[in-house]
């Protein structure tokens, strides 16, 4: 009994332990990865961004508006301003209270645009195959951020008023890189608003078109095991000659 638990934790230590392999003539110094610089990377981003807020008490939100995003480098990015204007479609909810049960809410609050600002953190970054006939590179990010959401809140009785409440958002997305200049996004944020009345917590789901596009050309970062290879190669040339 002992001799097949040794031979079964053998065999899963086997399984379990990384596959590792050198390259002839690998020098400990100058390891290998098959860790590829992110080829799309670009400074600006202007977005398109759609969506919908599935969980607001008597409407259905569809939040839709412009962005742009400063890429400061590969890993960190800031969404400089992001402006949503909400189409809003009421649910059943508010008429059902008034014709089956004769209650009529005395105050609700119908959202009407959003302006928001987030740090962005990109600490992922792959491809995907696509049907198995290309290769798609995409990157992951956090978000977080903050601003003020405009509401219209209309009572039972007497005139509407309107409120700006602040509010701050966590997110997490997928950017898929389908040319050079062009991405989508996937993103998810929770958004915590603070109203006068209530505190209101609301997920969004959506999808952004983004172009992407430098300035000014972006200056290339020197990699010296090219810089060796190119040196080696100069010599050896000159010392054919």
């Amino acid at each position: 009994m002992n001799k097949r638990i040794t031979i079964f934790i053998l065999i899963l230590i086997f399984l379990v332990s990384p596959v590792s392999g050198t390259c002839e003539d690998n020098d400990p110094k100058d390891p290998v990865f098959a860790i590829q610089k992110r080829i799309f990377h670009k400074s600006h981003e202007l977005g398109l961004p759609i969506g919908y807020i599935p969980d607001d008490d008597f409407y259905q939100v569809f939040p839709v508006g412009v962005s742009y995003t400063y890429h400061f480098n590969e890993n960190w990015a800031w969404e400089a301003a992001r402006g949503q204007y909400f189409l809003n479609q009421e649910k059943d909810l508010k008429g059902k209270l008034e014709t089956e049960f004769g209650v009529t809410p005395s105050a609700f609050s119908e959202p009407k645009y959003m302006i928001h600002s987030s740090l962005v953190m990109k600490p992922f970054y792959g491809k995907e195959a696509l049907w198995n006939s290309g290769i798609m590179n995409k990157e992951s990010y956090f978000l977080l951020g903050g601003g003020v959401v405009n509401y219209e809140r209309q009572f039972s009785f007497g005139e509407s008023s309107t409120e700006n409440a602040l509010s701050v958002s966590l997110g997490y997305g997928s950017r898929y890189f389908i040319s050079d200049n062009l991405c989508l996004n996937l993103e998810i944020r929770d958004m915590i608003t603070f109203k006068d009345e209530k505190t209101e917590n609301n997920i969004f789901v959506g999808l952004t078109v983004g172009f992407r596009f430098n300035l000014s050309p972006r200056k290339s970062e020197r990699d010296h095991t090219i810089d060796k290879l190119k040196t080696y190669i100069q010599k050896n040339n000159e010392n054919e000659q």
